[in-house]
């Protein structure tokens, strides 16, 4: 059948979507004010400007990402300038924030090449990491990262990848950030 104004489109799909799904849940949204926690506070460091260390020298030559408060005590906007192997530049920028819904940390990662990322927390013994599935040309993995604070204000960032769904990691990078 072919409809021939809006109209006739909407009710057009109207019959199709039942009406309970027309509906937001009600535990899905509130107004209430976000409860802190020591879970809410993981990132509690993380505001500053960031750079790496290798071997012992800190390069502010190379990617350096900065970090600024958001809209509640645990949101924080992130500004990266990745440097590539090559000496490319990449632009980007990143929201990480707790959803107070599901209880953990979420991560949302936009560059200027047009990519577009959203990473689920999640928590182990070592603190709060954030996971994503990639098919990069057939090669299908469960990627993972964590910024895990050491003793000595220093953050280590941990990129490791799984093919059995996280039974096992090997690791893809390992970078000693530092505050510039």
């Amino acid at each position: 059948m072919i409809l021939h104004d809006g109209r006739q489109a909407i009710r057009g799909l109207l019959g199709v979507i039942p009406i309970a799904m027309l509906a937001l849940p009600a535990a899905a949204q509130d107004v209430d004010p976000m409860l802190e926690s020591a879970d809410t506070g993981y990132y509690d460091f993380w505001v500053g400007t960031w750079v790496e260390e290798k071997d012992g020298v800190v390069d502010t030559s190379g990617s350096r990402f900065t970090v600024v408060p958001s809209v509640h005590p645990a949101a924080f906007e992130e500004r990266w300038r990745l440097v590539l192997d090559d000496g490319t530049e990449l632009q980007s920028t990143a929201l990480r924030a707790w959803d107070k819904t599901a209880g953990r940390w979420m991560y949302t990662w936009v560059s200027d090449n047009g990519l577009y990322q959203v990473w689920e927390g999640r928590k182990d013994r070592h603190g709060w990491w954030i996971y994503r599935h990639f098919d990069v040309e057939g090669d299908r993995y469960l990627s993972r990262q964590g910024f895990l604070p050491q003793p000595d204000g220093s953050v280590l960032r941990i990129s490791q990848k799984s093919y059995d769904e996280g039974d096992t990691w090997e690791i893809r990078f390992q970078q000693r950030l530092v505050r510039q």
